[in-house]
């Protein structure tokens, strides 16, 4: 199955992506080249919104991983949002779901990115 994904640009370079489909050895390619286009210096987070996705490979997982170390050398933060239960079953027979911050739904996705502003703005402030 093919990957969509679209990704949106929210306040003070924070991304929400969504994605529907598998992400594979046949897709993660085109995954890992649309987050390296978000991800520079000014990027203040990345939100991954999982709900569409009913399969994710090694490859994929492989992804993830190295989009949240790339975040997180440019103290950015990542998320992912509405999993499915059998990826995120995946995800916690690999352990790692401790490394990574897991939202269960919208409404957390937007306090999370609110929180992430407010900090910034705290930020610039000082």
């Amino acid at each position: 199955m093919a990957l969509e994904i679209k990704i949106n640009k929210k306040k003070n370079y924070v991304y929400f992506v969504e994605l529907k489909g598998s992400v594979d050895s046949d897709t993660y390619c085109k995954l890992q080249e649309k987050l390296s286009e978000v991800i520079d210096d000014n990027t203040k987070a990345v939100i991954l919104d999982m709900g569409g996705v009913d399969y994710i490979s090694s490859a994929g997982i492989g992804v993830v991983m190295s989009t949240k170390k790339s975040l997180q050398q440019k103290n950015a933060n990542f998320a992912m949002v509405n999993l499915q239960p059998q990826i995120k079953k995946v995800f916690d027979v690999m352990k790692i779901l401790p490394m990574i911050d897991i939202l269960d739904d919208m409404p957390g996705a937007d306090k999370y990115i609110d929180q992430i502003i407010k900090e910034e703005i705290g930020k610039q402030a000082k």
